[in-house]
């Protein structure tokens, strides 16, 4: 049995020195202007790949080949480019963007005016075809302070055109992934709740009119335009939304973030409403066991979207549900958080139909039963990823231990 071990660790080496000498790697960090606070979630990019930072603010790019230029960017802060130099890290200091009032184009229209046509202007400033990306896909849970699931997956998105306002075609195939799960049954609650690797498609606000910018709950908002901000050293009007008038099901407290120049969407930003606690339950929780109880605390989205050669793409994907659970007859209720967040690493342009039936993940499928247990430490190989934090490194090396306890 150890010498079978000993095989399998070698040639895991050794496949994993075949694709590091094929792979121009950089990795580095990201930090405000002084280099004292770190900028998590700043995208970074170079030769059409791109990845986010960690909580750490760090990164690491695999690429085909040593790019020219690095580049940094993140809401708020000027753009930065860097060119790699072999065997050194990439130290990107962001310097904070400075707004002078005569930059700031002041148009008459209202701030839901303006945002009805940001909306209009989708089909031209979104993909007109079908585009296939390749993104990572990380989902974490926590109870209390202690993680006790992890689920990581590279997967293919494939995305209709943005000439239809609808996700009904949109696809997610996994094409690699890996989970780890906590064994002690008190955290084994049978929840299904919003979200996994369809996050892509259901945050998708430009895409998915159901989320957001369902026409009838538009005039159910109150819209406010607020003081604009720099993103990828372009200005951006800010729209602020709140509800006005209650629906059936719970709305959004949304900024939205608008290029001045194109008036395509960059960025939005969704906190669900909480004032009803049966709507925000009702949009959460997809399924729950008839004696467990549920309590919504927080569900959050940010999305952010990309503009290059004059088209916008999705980018990055960030979701956060807070809630609690309790069994009947228990006295303490314990309160639990799932992260998930999705990056675009590639995209191209799909050439082949959208995957089907096996191949696909749907809102009702679990990621643990469609992927393996963490145990190669060269498991993404080539993929780009988002770097884990040390914190996360750290739950990974515990829940390993549990349950290689729980085997024995």
């Amino acid at each position: 049995m150890k010498r079978m071990l000993a095989i399998v660790c070698l040639l895991a080496a050794v496949i994993a020195a075949g694709w590091a000498q094929q792979l121009y790697v950089v990795s580095g960090s990201v930090s405000d202007q002084h280099g004292r606070q770190p900028l998590p979630h700043a995208s970074v990019s170079a030769g059409g790949v791109s990845t986010v930072t960690n909580e750490q603010g760090r990164f690491t790019l695999k690429l085909s080949a040593r790019p020219a230029a690095v580049v940094a960017s993140m809401l708020g802060y000027k753009t930065q480019a860097l060119t790699p130099t072999d065997g050194r890290q990439l130290s990107f200091r962001l310097q904070p963007a400075s707004i002078q009032l005569s930059e700031v184009l002041v148009r008459a229209s209202t701030a839901e005016e303006l945002v009805r046509t940001a909306l209009a202007k989708v089909p031209q400033n979104y993909s007109t075809a079908a585009m296939l990306y390749k993104g990572f896909y990380r989902e974490t849970v926590q109870k209390r302070s202690h993680f006790i699931a992890i689920s990581e997956a590279v997967v293919d998105l494939y995305k209709t055109s943005y000439q239809q306002a609808s996700t009904s075609r949109d696809r997610v195939a996994i094409t690699r992934g890996r989970r780890l799960l906590n064994m002690k049954p008190a955290d084994t609650l049978g929840v299904k709740i919003m979200g996994g690797p369809m996050l892509p498609v259901i945050a998708d606000v430009v895409k998915n009119d159901q989320l957001l910018f369902y026409a009838d709950d538009m005039p159910c908002y109150e819209y406010s335009l607020e003081a604009p901000q720099l993103m990828g050293d372009r200005l951006q009007y800010v729209v602020t939304m709140r509800p006005r008038y209650e629906r059936p099901y719970a709305l959004f407290h949304a900024t939205l973030y608008i290029d001045q120049q194109s008036l395509a969407l960059t960025r939005a930003e969704l906190q669900l409403d909480m004032s009803n606690r049966q709507h925000a339950t009702s949009a959460m929780l997809h399924h729950k066991p008839l004696t467990l109880r549920f309590r919504p605390r927080e569900l959050t989205f940010v999305v952010d979207y990309r503009t290059e050669q004059g088209v916008t793409h999705l980018s990055y994907v960030r979701n956060t549900i807070r809630f609690s659970c309790d069994w009947r007859r228990r006295l303490f209720s314990s309160p639990f958080t799932v992260t998930s967040e999705f990056v675009v690493t590639h995209r191209q342009p799909a050439v082949a139909p959208p995957p089907q039936g096996s191949d696909t993940f749907s809102r009702r499928d679990k990621l643990y039963d469609r992927v393996e247990y963490f145990s190669d430490p060269y498991f993404w190989g080539p993929d780009n990823i988002i770097e884990p934090t040390e914190t996360l490194d750290k739950a990974v090396d515990r829940l390993k231990r549990r349950v290689a306890e729980a085997k024995q």
